[in-house]
């Protein structure tokens, strides 16, 4: 019987030590332990060298029934990307467009516990060397706190639709980055859009966060374990 009570004594302790846990990360990593929606500033420094914009969730994107999960903001020469908001970057990476064939260039800002933006350098070259250069101009690194303005990358140009593809996730799942913009980075995106005659979002419903893995999960891990106490107490009261 105290063998058991002991037992019992261990499952109350899990979710104060996994929470415990959890809150030492996020503060070790600088990641804020909230939810609260972000305000974004412009991610280039040279807001005026943006030619044009291609819009949030612009239907059929590269195949049918897809939509655009980010803003695309289009350069004619090289840009400076810097941070839109205070956070963490929690990872920089590389892959291949699966479109187009190009090399994707990756920056993850952890905003919160809620929320991440993703900046995707999109230079459009095709060759190793170029994209090898492309690689020497990023200075982000993983781990890195950063507060907007902060210059994490030299996107450079090329003919091929050189972009920043500008994402923002909440719990996982992308909206429209312009929707959760400071005044001023709104004035400069309605300022690309009317003088380049291109359009900033398409209409879009926000997407149920009860839907999104980040909180089915840990919910359906909760419930098994509150299952599995109620069980265990009730077999073994006392």
């Amino acid at each position: 019987m105290q063998k058991m009570n002991q037992r019992k004594k261990v499952m109350l302790a899990i979710p104060l030590i996994v929470v415990t846990a959890l809150l030492g990360y996020s503060t070790l990593l600088g990641i804020s332990p909230g939810f609260e929606s972000p305000s974004l500033e412009f991610p280039i420094l040279e807001s005026g060298d943006v030619e044009r914009l291609a819009a949030y969730h612009t239907p059929d994107w590269g195949e049918p029934g897809v939509f655009h999960n980010g803003i695309d903001l289009i350069i004619p020469n090289n840009v400076t990307i810097v941070a839109p908001v205070q956070g963490t970057i929690v990872s920089v990476g590389e892959q291949v467009n699966p479109y187009a064939g190009n090399t994707l260039f990756e920056i993850t800002v952890a905003i919160n516990w809620g929320w991440q933006v993703k900046l995707v350098l999109e230079p459009g070259f095709l060759d190793a060397a170029n994209n090898s250069l492309q690689h020497d101009m990023i200075d982000a690194v993983s781990g890195q706190r950063v507060v907007p303005g902060d210059e994490l990358a030299t996107l450079l140009y090329s003919n091929n639709y050189a972009h920043l593809h500008y994402m923002l996730l909440r719990y996982g799942q992308d909206v429209c980055a312009y929707n959760y913009s400071t005044a001023a980075a709104k004035t400069v995106f309605d300022t690309i859009a009317s003088t380049s005659n291109s359009t900033i979002t398409y209409h879009y419903s926000e997407p149920n966060v009860l839907s999104s893995p980040m909180v089915i999960v840990p919910a359906a891990a909760i419930g098994a374990y509150v299952l599995l106490v109620y069980v265990v107490f009730r077999r073994f009261p006392g």
